[in-house]
């Protein structure tokens, strides 16, 4: 078994490089410089520390609060008013979650906190919900930010809050359960996907959870009035609902008695929170796929078991998950050899680190955010509530060609040539006959092409300076620029004959364009896809 102790080995550049790479999106000469020379418990602090100062991002300047349902529909509503809001209102939250993806984008690659960050995007493909299923972006960018305050918090707080969290309660249908009908999709995600894991629970399990969480809906904040037209309860809940906050209906609520992993009692939402937050198959399965998602070796299942007493041993702390990646991040299974570049960058961690590690002058914007949708991860709209599968998955031939453009975006500040949009626009299905069908298609493909003009009219804002890359000047040397540049991007050296390729590309091209060609090169190689 690895000797913990470990702990207070220091670490040189190689070790602080792979550190900063899984769980800072990527290394720069000063944040090396800093590392070195430090235990990797104390670097491990360090990026802790970080994230917990960091200031939050500014709230984008489209989030309404209160939110207001501008597709409420009452009893006097016209089948054209209903039309019309409903046009409108999804028009606008496309627009919006274009600029949530962009938002999120630019933080995550000018924040001083990068290990938030990166917990919250975990998080994100954790707690998973998509805008396909929720369609307000709002209630999106409450999630993040959710998600992004409590990235290293309590565990129990965290399950608690997504519980009650208005994104997740749309996205599982949990907002008009109630004693009389109970729906089980939120309770069956949340036992296999969010806490137990598969095998640790039972059909009855999911049953009385579902039953325990009744009674919660969607509503407007208290004190804010509301209108006293007509209503009616015919119409979908998208055109009802008041609010995003979570409101509690007793008379709701199915009261009964409950039993739920062998605990009995009339239990609510609070109590299911309590009860899966305290087992120790939680602990087990969500450190499991911290441990899957930071890259670290676990052959023996030793670093998870010490991470599931970390979990215990901290179960009323606010700073829980914190601690947990705290022995993540300084154990020795985490600098083994074969925890070191083997793990394929995500869609986002590619570009993210790109943009830190060459310290670019960048503001991603909704075309950066559909590029690395493109890729395969499309920000607050994951494939499925299991979130993205990763690995292997990001490397799909189609995904691969589009990679190795990455210079278009980060260089030449445009998107490559036919990069189009893959999935199609939503409600084709919903259409009744054929003419309403292609009706609704067309309506769908010009509000496709309106928002592509508007990405276009908006543009890439990206730079390269060569001045933060060298200071004292870019040398002449073509070999000296390889070497430079290649230090910076990746987190091991750069194999000989991938250097003579570059070196030989660069050699007889004009001195001013060298590095340009040099960082183009190098982020289209394979070994640029690893950290």
């Amino acid at each position: 078994m690895p000797d913990p102790a470990q702990a207070d080995k220091i670490l040189d550049t190689a070790d602080a490089t792979h550190l900063l790479s899984r769980a800072a999106f990527g290394h720069q000469p000063a944040d090396i410089e800093r590392l070195v020379g430090n235990s990797r418990a104390h670097a491990a602090e360090t990026l802790l520390v970080d994230a917990a100062w960091a200031p939050h991002p500014l709230t984008p300047p489209w989030v309404r609060e209160p939110w207001v349902n501008t597709e409420r529909a009452w009893d006097d509503t016209t089948p054209e008013e209903l039309s019309s809001n409903h046009s409108s209102t999804t028009a606008r939250y496309r627009e919006e979650i274009e600029d949530l993806s962009a938002w999120w984008l630019n933080e995550m690659v000018h924040t001083g906190g990068p290990l938030r960050e990166n917990l919250t995007l975990f998080w994100h493909g954790h707690f998973t919900s998509g805008y396909d299923r929720v369609g307000i972006s709002q209630a999106l960018y409450q999630q993040n930010a959710t998600q992004r305050r409590l990235a290293l918090g309590n565990f129990r707080t965290l399950l608690h809050a997504m519980l009650t969290d208005a994104a997740m309660m749309i996205y599982l249908d949990m907002e008009e359960s109630d004693a009389e009908l109970y729906n089980e999709n939120l309770a069956r995600e949340l036992c296999e996907l969010f806490t137990l894991g598969v095998g640790n629970y039972g059909e009855n399990d999911v049953r009385e959870i579902a039953r325990a969480l009744t009674g919660w809906t969607l509503d407007a904040p208290a004190g804010v009035l509301k209108s006293s037209r007509p209503d009616t309860e015919e119409r979908h809940r998208v055109f009802r609902r008041d609010g995003l906050t979570a409101k509690y209906l007793p008379e709701r609520h199915d009261g009964g008695s409950k039993s739920i992993l062998g605990h009995t009692g009339r239990f609510g939402l609070s109590d299911v929170a309590d009860i899966l937050a305290a087992q120790p198959a939680t602990a087990t399965h969500v450190t499991g796929r911290l441990i899957e998602y930071f890259g670290a070796a676990d052959p023996d299942g030793s670093l998870r078991q010490r991470l599931v007493e970390t979990w215990l041993a901290h179960a009323d702390s606010s700073v829980q998950i914190g601690e947990v990646v705290r022995v993540l991040l300084a154990s020795p299974e985490f600098y083994r050899d074969d925890s070191r570049a083997g793990q394929i960058k995500s869609p986002v961690r590619l570009l993210v680190g790109a943009a830190r590690q060459l310290e670019l002058d960048i503001e991603p914007t909704p075309n950066v955010a559909h590029y690395v949708a493109v890729l395969g991860q499309t920000l607050f709209n994951p494939p499925n509530v299991q979130g993205w599968p990763g690995g292997r998955t990001w490397l799909n031939s189609g995904a691969m060609a589009i990679r190795f453009h990455l210079g278009d975006i980060l260089l030449d500040a445009r998107l490559p040539d036919g990069l189009e949009a893959l999935a199609p626009a939503r409600g084709y299905a919903r259409s009744r006959d054929a003419e309403t069908a292609s009706e609704s298609m067309a309506a769908a493909d010009s509000r496709a092409a309106r928002r592509a003009a508007r990405r276009n009219a908006i543009g890439i804002r990206s730079a390269l300076v060569p001045d933060r890359l060298f200071p004292q000047g870019v040398p002449d040397d073509p070999v000296a620029i390889v070497d430079a540049t290649a230090q910076r991007l990746f987190v091991k050296p750069l194999s000989s004959e991938t250097s003579r390729t570059v070196i030989a590309g660069i050699g007889a091209l004009d001195p001013k364009v060298r590095l340009r060609e040099t960082v183009r090169r190098l982020l289209a190689t394979a070994e640029y896809q690893m950290a």
